[in-house]
């Protein structure tokens, strides 16, 4: 019989931060995470070894319950969300049991640690007159806001997340049909279907875009390499500033709430609205109708023709109820 050989944890435990995360990195990998996700969690990685340093920490066994509180408790301090720090304890909870598993650690801290509360605020939509505000800022002479310009149309027309418009390739839009394949969360692959007007923007995107030879993505930098989110996301900060925009965060999140909203509020309905949108279930699809209807509510008392009527008959008679 083949004698099976059991794996044994290095010696002591004593595993340092820089180890540990290169191995919860390969298994990311060998997970096939996506690109996005995967910088996400280096992210927090990096950040959490930086607030051990000050503490003295360099081995993953050194790390407490405690010293992960005072790290979640220092990010609200810094100014983070409630959304990013729990966001940032559910990061570190599976690096850490990754840790657990591996035996590269004695115990899991995090089995000690409270999941800190997350206050969900909704995210305000832009108004109509706000989108169109955004569209004429930009120089579509320049390549990159032509650019920027056909991403916002994109987005406005499809709800499409910022990674998914980055991902995006030559091959997988079908302008005969007005359909595109989109790569959306977990590696689940959805057709998304777009209207004239963005058949239009991307067609002339496309033709200015021109041939870059070993590059099958749609969008592109001016040298024919990937798009950085993070870039994009301050153009939509920069766009909005200078459209003199306030009270709503612009940016491309916003955008496909925008789209959300505008879709229910034209008369879509809300298990078309997930199927283009990528959601698994219609949690976050009720989000989107309710601010509809507090939309459609704003808009009858602005048009409600009993309102719009004046002086009614008979208003100003008095009724005496017994």
């Amino acid at each position: 019989m083949r004698k099976t050989l059991a794996f044994r944890p290095a010696a002591q435990f004593e595993v340092t931060l820089g180890s540990a995360s290169e191995a919860f990195r390969l298994r990311c990998q060998a997970q096939q995470l996506s690109p996005g996700t995967l910088a996400w969690y280096k992210q927090i990685l990096k950040m959490f070894a930086r607030y051990l340093e000050t503490q003295g920490v360099t081995t993953a066994r050194a790390v407490t319950p405690t010293l992960i509180r005072e790290h979640l408790e220092d990010m609200r301090e810094r100014g983070n969300g409630t959304v990013t720090v729990a966001r940032t304890y559910g990061g570190l909870r599976c690096f850490f049991g990754f840790l657990a598993r591996e035996r590269m650690i004695p115990q899991n801290p995090f089995q000690l640690v409270e999941k800190p509360r997350m206050e969900r605020k909704l995210i305000k939509p832009l108004s109509l007159d706000q989108v169109r505000l955004l569209l004429v800022q930009c120089n579509q002479k320049r390549y990159d806001e032509h650019r920027l310009w056909t991403i916002m149309v994109l987005i406005f027309d499809t709800g499409l997340r910022i990674s998914e418009v980055i991902g995006l390739r030559k091959d997988a839009i079908d302008f005969q049909s007005g359909v595109m394949r989109v790569m959306g969360k977990g590696g689940k692959e959805r057709q998304v279907p777009f209207g004239l007007n963005s058949k239009r923007a991307l067609w002339n995107y496309a033709a200015r875009r021109g041939d870059v030879p070993g590059q099958d993505l749609f969008f592109v930098s001016r040298f024919g390499g990937r798009c950085c989110r993070y870039l994009l996301r301050k153009e939509f900060h920069r766009l909005g500033a200078q459209a003199g925009i306030q009270g709503v965060r612009v940016s491309p999140h916003t955008m496909r709430h925008t789209f959300a909203t505008q879709y229910i509020m034209n008369g879509g309905d809300a298990f078309s609205l997930q199927q283009i949108l990528g959601h698994s279930t219609l949690d976050m699809v009720k989000v989107y109708v309710g601010l509809a209807n507090r939309d459609v509510a704003l808009l009858h008392q602005k048009f409600s023709p009993m309102d719009r009527m004046g002086l009614v008959p008979g208003g100003k008679r008095r009724v005496i109820v017994r």
